[in-house]
């Protein structure tokens, strides 16, 4: 008898690992894209870092369960930044952003670039980790300002991770931070697909200034800021207090915040996430695209 039951506890375990895992389709994903200076950060602690901070946000509209650990993905692309990468693409010939990076400021573009080059290779002579960190910082922001192919590689992390979300049946949410909104909205810009994307968040953008979006992304004065046909809905959110932070008229809903009380640098992104309306903002947009054969979690229909 007692081998009949461990024979049969073994079947059980391996039927269960044979088991195909429920599918999320229709369940809607929270794609989160990161801002500047995370090279050298731990991506999982990161990630854990942000998760956290969203689900204290939402904790102050419902105390039932909301997103689940698979409802949120972070697209990472600090990586294709880092001074010791070659990663890098092309835009199309034909490409807005292909165009729009031909009308640059070549002789910014020089000078990024060799202060970039300048940045990353100090970062290998300083002994202080925390120097070194800065310095090779400041070498993918200059990677990102003078190098269009850094960029298309960027935004690919981006296009990779939507494309996968829509091959699993996923309506997607993108909330994007300072930097990170810039990999998104350039990327939107040439994109096509009007039925994946049902909302982007912005956060602590630099958008809304024709000069910083012209200086990171290429272009001239020609070039307006415009809700890209590719976005159903967009929500640009500012602190009070972030310096980077701009009013974003091209969005649907263009509101102001105030950071929690006890974040000290207004700008972070765990601080927007712990904020009240920031997060309303967001898990109103994830709980309003479960497709309708669908059920929500009991929380979206408590939503204070």
């Amino acid at each position: 008898m007692r081998m009949m039951r461990f024979l049969l506890a073994i079947l059980l375990l391996v039927a269960a690992q044979a088991a195909p895992a429920q599918s999320d389709r229709g369940r809607p994903l929270v794609l989160l894209v990161h801002g500047r200076g995370m090279i050298d950060r731990d991506t999982a602690l990161t990630r854990k870092l942000w998760m956290d901070g969203l689900r204290t946000g939402a904790s102050t509209l419902t105390k039932a369960p909301l997103l689940e650990e698979s409802d949120v993905r972070v697209v990472w692309y600090a990586d294709v930044l880092d001074p010791s990468s070659d990663a890098g693409c092309d835009y199309p010939a034909n490409d807005p952003r292909a165009l729009r990076a031909g009308r640059s400021d070549e002789g910014l573009k020089t000078v990024a670039s060799v202060a970039g080059g300048l940045f990353g290779a100090l970062s290998k002579l300083v002994d202080d980790k925390e120097t070194a960190a800065q310095m090779r910082d400041l070498a993918g922001d200059a990677a990102f300002l003078s190098d269009a192919r850094k960029r298309c590689a960027s935004e690919d992390r981006l296009s990779s991770a939507i494309l996968r979300a829509r091959s699993e049946g996923r309506p997607v949410i993108v909330v994007a931070h300072s930097l990170g909104s810039l990999v998104a909205y350039d990327y939107f810009s040439a994109a096509r697909d009007t039925g994946t994307v049902r909302t982007l968040l912005t956060l602590g953008s630099p958008l809304g200034s024709p000069d910083l979006r012209h200086l990171l992304i290429g272009g001239d004065d020609s070039d307006s800021l415009a809700r890209p046909v590719s976005v159903a809905d967009w929500i640009n959110i500012r602190n009070d207090g972030d310096p980077f932070a701009t009013s974003v008229t091209a969005a649907n809903h263009d509101i102001a915040s105030k950071p929690p009380a006890d974040e000290p640098d207004p700008h972070e992104l765990v601080g927007y996430l712990r904020e009240p309306e920031t997060a309303r903002q967001v898990v109103a947009a994830w709980c309003g695209a479960f497709a309708k054969a669908v059920q929500a979690p009991k929380g979206c229909a408590e939503l204070k």
